[in-house]
């Protein structure tokens, strides 16, 4: 059995290609154009090499591949229309948060993190520039009221909130998408409580080291995220 597949979704432009013979199977795999590597596996007997061969094509059309004929050739990676980074585009990367990997921020991130990193560098610093504005306007008063309620500490007669806490408890809201967010900045009764992603501060620089293999970040938002940034939130002169 031969069977070919290709991933050209996104910045994607990959094959996966899967032969069995016998007790044995063979995969290559890798950029669309180059001879790819070659993984070869022999198994007890001929169909645990059938079934672990279909697990793992399963596993390959649910990350986005599709099948090709032997004879068809494959088509030419269409070139994505450049968008400037503007509020849609950061909704959409938002969006594409993976959330089926709760629990490792990192890993939800990723696809967003990939979209971002083939971006030009001046779009990276606008999706950060979008995210601190964002974060600003949910810093407040009647935001963090919502975000501890019930008894306070009081301390120099002020609540005494975690700084750190209430920032990373924005950045949930935010990761929410944009219904959610829009719907929480009109109504902090809606805030959810307990919850916490601080990784998406770090999204951008992520990404900008991902296109640069590592260089370091340069950039700093113009407008602030960190807590009581916003004046007239805390109606502070």
């Amino acid at each position: 059995m031969q069977r070919y597949f290709i991933n050209q979704e996104g910045e994607s432009n990959k094959f996966w290609n899967i032969v069995t013979n016998g007790a044995a199977y063979t995969v290559t795999f890798g950029k669309v154009g180059t001879n790819g590597r070659v993984n070869r596996k022999e198994l007890a007997d001929v169909a645990t090499c059938e079934a672990e061969a279909a697990k793992l094509i399963q596993e390959k059309l649910k990350k986005g591949y599709r099948e090709v004929g032997t004879d068809e050739p494959i088509p030419a990676k269409q070139a994505t229309a450049y968008r400037p980074m503007d509020e849609d585009l950061f909704w959409e990367l938002i969006a594409a948060f993976n959330w089926k990997r709760t629990g490792d921020d990192e890993a939800v991130m990723r696809p967003a993190e990939k979209r971002l990193a083939a971006m030009p560098a001046e779009d990276i610093f606008a999706f950060d520039e979008l995210l601190a504005e964002k974060l600003y306007l949910l810093d407040g008063q009647r935001y963090a009221d919502a975000c501890y309620p019930g008894p306070k500490t009081y301390i120099g007669g002020q609540p005494y909130i975690s700084v750190d806490d209430f920032l990373y408890s924005r950045c949930a809201v935010v990761v929410n998408g944009k219904a959610f967010f829009e719907q929480v900045l009109a109504n902090p009764d809606e805030w959810p409580v307990n919850m916490e992603f601080e990784s998406v501060l770090y999204l951008a620089q992520q990404a900008y080291e991902r296109k640069t293999k590592g260089e370091e970040y340069p950039y700093v938002s113009q407008v602030s995220f960190e807590t009581y940034s916003n004046k007239a939130g805390w109606n502070v002169a």
